[in-house]
């Protein structure tokens, strides 16, 4: 069993750890495994490839673009599986922009050329690295002619009867970036359906969001053969997420058509409300974080490590209350938390001074690693059970038969415990172990 550790001090301190046979029937200080116990699978850890990210990563060399490269995506770091884009601009664009700046119901107008600027050339590199890597996308806004507002900030509403030209566009662009080698799985109706912001955001009651997928956005895909796309409701804070669920299910035809639930975490943990939504919607359906960031600190080493337990707590809840996947926001950032053009500045776990040439990588990346590295897609959590909350844990069974425990201790005291599980092949097994003061390890066997 190896043994990777991280805390203030430490990327990925790795260490052996001695396994023994169980003798008798150990009941105190226990963290327990259960690989025959198994919930959701997992589709994968990754961050957002916003054109912020990607207006960053072009001012850097070709050695430090190769260096950001490998560090997310290479097999021996983070090695992201699933990452995120957005349909048209977002608050992380250089400007507001449509794919179709005028009304147009053939769509000769729409083109995706302005992602060739810096989003595109982001993510290719990615695909380079990883040829496997897989997509969501989601559409902050709708074009300003599509909606009620006519502007694509200050929330608005898509107009009625624009329904069907937006369900087009969004499905012109899946095909668009398919035929640049870029599959989109996976895509969400709208980015915050109740957000009215400053920047790009569009308001969906449920019934709106219903109807929209079900007799637009559906059969449009259907119609380019692109029906196999997973389409994402909600999108928004955990909050809110088991209403729009309960809504969207009642619905029949609607419930048919949903894959997944999306969320957010700026409301808070609502770990409750993600399990009675996984619980709603049954074990074929996909329950995807698909954005979380934390405030901008102007690079003060104290947040680093507040920041990066809040990461690995918001993970573990996430992961064991049903969550199949888990994707951070901007994956990539300049020393000022930009570029941003409402000034909406924010922390990202890598972020490049382009003044000196250097790539910061921070703390929260490493804690972020601790999943992405070693919880293969396709993985099934197990039941993992501790005997104090102070230690927070979840556990998995990858495709190639091997386990992964995380552990976290955001605590100021270590805290000792045994490792115990049972083998089919080889019995029960023990194994002594710590958690120092705050730090974050994965077991890996």
């Amino acid at each position: 069993m190896k043994r990777y550790l991280t805390d203030r001090s430490h990327t990925f301190e790795e260490t052996n750890v001695r396994v023994r046979p169980t003798i008798g029937n150990p009941e105190m200080r226990l963290v327990k495994l259960y690989p025959d116990v198994t919930y959701q699978s997992i589709a994968g850890f990754g961050a957002a490839l916003t054109e912020a990210s990607g207006y960053v990563f072009s001012q850097m060399t070709p050695d430090t673009q190769q260096e950001f490269l490998d560090l997310c995506f290479g097999a021996n770091s983070n090695n992201y599986s699933l990452c995120r884009l957005s349909i048209q601009s977002c608050d992380f664009s250089l400007v507001p922009r449509s794919y179709m700046e005028k009304h147009d119901e053939s769509l000769r107008g729409f083109s995706i050329d302005d992602d060739w600027a810096y989003v595109l050339p982001l993510v290719k590199a990615a695909q380079t690295v990883k040829p496997s890597l897989e997509f969501i996308a989601s559409p902050w806004s709708p074009p300003a002619w599509a909606k009620t507002n006519r502007t694509m900030k200050y929330g608005g509403r898509l107009k009625r009867n624009s329904y069907d030209i937006w369900a087009r566009m969004i499905v012109e662009t899946i095909a668009a970036y398919l035929a640049e080698g870029v599959p989109i799985g996976r895509i969400t109706v709208q980015n915050e359906t109740q957000a009215r912001q400053t920047w790009e955001s569009c308001l969906y009651t449920a019934e709106q969001e219903a109807d929209f997928l079900t007799n637009h956005l559906k059969p449009a895909l259907v119609r380019a053969g692109l029906g196999d796309v997973k389409v994402f409701v909600w999108d928004h804070n955990k909050e809110g997420m088991l209403d729009r669920a309960r809504s969207i299910m009642r619905d029949s035809k609607c419930a048919k058509a949903v894959d997944g639930i999306a969320f957010h975490w700026y409301s808070g943990d609502h770990f409750d409300a993600l399990r009675a939504t996984r619980d709603l919607v049954g074990p074929d359906r996909e329950l995807i974080f698909t954005e979380g960031c934390d405030f901008y600190s102007a690079g003060d080493p104290y947040w680093e490590l507040p920041h990066a337990e809040h990461y690995a707590r918001e993970i573990i809840g996430d992961l064991e209350a049903g969550a199949n996947g888990i994707i951070d926001w901007n994956i990539l950032l300049d020393s000022s938390g930009g570029p941003n053009h409402v000034g909406n500045f924010c922390d990202a776990p890598i972020m490049y001074d382009a003044s000196e040439g250097k790539l910061s990588v921070r703390l929260p990346f490493h804690y972020i690693g601790h999943f992405s590295r070693f919880v293969q897609p396709g993985a099934y959590r197990m039941l993992t059970t501790q005997y104090t909350s102070d230690l927070e844990c979840c556990g998995f069974v990858n495709p190639n038969g091997s386990y992964a425990l995380i552990i976290l201790n955001r605590t100021d005291r270590d805290i000792g415990f045994d490792l115990t599980w049972e083998s089919m092949r080889l019995g029960k097994h023990i194994a002594p172990l710590d958690a120092p003061a705050h730090s974050i390890q994965t077991l890996y066997w």
